[in-house]
C-alpha cells in the first residue's frame, strides 16, 4: 500500500458505487419503458369503447387501449365466484359476470355481486385456473364467449400505486448516482473520510495510518496491526480504530443457505464497530493477533459479555482499562 492508499480505496469505492446505481437506474427505465403502455392507460383511461371494438380484438396482450368501459347489451350473472381467505377468514370475493355484445359474450370478474349495464376494467388473458374452473364449463352452454376478459378489480389503485413505486425507485437512483458523483469531486464527502474524523483532522489521520501501514504494519489474517492502529482494508472498504481505544473482540459466523459467513467482530470505547471478514482460518489468525497485541481487552463471545457491554458499558471500558494499566506496569 502506498501513501495515498486511503483516497485509493475511496475512489475504487466511488467507482464501485457509481456502476451498481448505473446499472440500478439502467434497469428501473427498462422496467419503465415496457410499463409506458399501462402508464398511458392509467393516465389517459379509461377509454369509453364500443362492442364492436371488443369484438376487433385479435390479441389482447398487445392493446395501445385496454383499461375501457364497455357497456352491454345486459349482463348475465354465470353464478361462478372465486374467494380468497386467509386462516379461514374470507377476505375477498369475486363474481364472474357474462357481457352480452351482440353475438358475443364478454366474461368479467367483479367484486361487485349486482349485474351492472356498464363495466369498468382492464382488458386482459384468462388465467390458466379461470380457464379451466370457470369459462370451459361456461363454453359448453355457450360457446360464444370471449378468449380474453375484462378484470373489472382495482387497476386505478394498483396501477398508480406501481407508478409511485416506479417513480419513487427512479429518484433513487438519480439521488444515488449524484450523491456518488458528490463524493467523487471532494472526497471528503466518502463515509471512510468521514469515519476518520473521531480520530482528529481526517487527512491527518489518514497520513498517520498510511505511513504506519507502509512502514511497521503486521499482517494478522485479514487485517493489519501497526504501533497505533488496527486496520481492515480491502480494495473498496476501509475499517480502521486505535490500538488504544479496543475494548472487545470476538467471532460471529452465521450460517445460512449459501454457507457460512465468519467475520471478527471488533469493538471500541466508543461504541463503534469495526467487522473483518475471511475465512475462518484467516479470522482465527485475526483474532489471535490482536489478543497477543493487546492481551488486556476481551476476547470472544459469552451472553454475560453481551449484557455488560450493552447495558453496563462503562465498567465493562473501566475493567478493560484496568487490565491494561496492571499490564503495563
Amino acid at each position: 500500500m502506498d501513501s495515498n492508499f486511503i483516497t485509493d480505496i475511496i475512489r475504487r469505492s466511488n467507482r464501485n458505487q457509481l456502476m451498481v446505481w448505473g446499472v440500478a437506474l439502467i434497469l428501473v427505465l427498462i422496467a419503465i419503458a415496457f410499463s409506458l403502455n399501462q402508464y398511458y392507460n392509467l393516465l389517459a383511461g379509461p377509454f369509453i369503447v364500443d362492442k364492436a371494438y371488443i369484438e376487433s380484438i385479435k390479441d389482447v396482450q398487445h392493446l395501445d387501449k385496454f383499461y375501457v368501459t364497455i357497456t352491454a347489451d345486459r349482463t348475465q350473472d354465470t353464478l361462478y365466484t372465486e374467494s380468497n381467505t386467509n386462516y379461514g377468514v374470507e377476505t375477498s370475493k369475486y363474481y364472474y359476470k357474462g357481457l352480452h355484445l351482440d353475438n358475443d359474450l364478454l366474461l368479467v370478474k367483479t367484486s361487485n355481486v349486482d349485474n351492472q349495464p356498464s363495466y369498468t376494467g382492464a382488458l386482459t388473458t384468462v388465467s390458466s385456473d379461470e380457464q379451466g374452473q370457470v369459462l370451459n364449463p361456461l363454453l359448453i352452454d355457450y360457446p360464444n364467449f370471449l378468449p380474453f376478459m375484462l378484470d373489472a378489480g382495482d387497476f386505478h389503485t394498483t396501477g398508480l400505486a406501481g407508478m409511485a413505486a416506479a417513480a419513487i425507485a427512479l429518484l433513487v437512483c438519480l439521488w444515488g448516482i449524484l450523491r456518488t458523483m458528490g463524493r467523487i469531486v471532494n472526497h471528503e464527502r466518502h463515509p471512510i473520510w468521514r469515519g476518520l474524523e473521531r480520530f482528529g483532522e481526517p487527512a491527518g489521520v489518514a497520513d498517520q495510518i498510511a505511513t504506519e501501514v507502509r512502514n511497521s504494519a503486521q499482517t494478522v489474517g485479514k487485517a493489519q496491526v501497526t504501533p497505533n492502529w488496527l486496520v481492515a482494508a480491502q480494495k473498496s472498504t476501509l475499517e480502521a480504530t486505535q490500538l488504544k481505544d479496543v475494548m472487545w473482540a470476538y467471532k460471529k459466523i452465521v450460517s445460512g443457505r449459501g454457507g457460512k459467513r465468519i467475520s471478527a467482530l471488533v469493538y471500541d470505547r466508543y461504541g463503534k464497530m469495526l467487522t473483518i471478514s475471511g475465512k475462518e482460518a484467516q479470522i482465527d489468525e485475526t483474532l489471535r493477533g490482536i489478543a497477543q497485541r493487546m492481551p488486556w481487552i476481551m476476547v470472544g463471545y459469552s451472553a454475560q459479555a453481551q449484557a455488560a457491554w450493552t447495558k453496563d458499558r462503562a465498567n465493562f471500558i473501566a475493567a478493560v482499562d484496568q487490565r491494561k494499566q496492571q499490564q503495563n506496569q
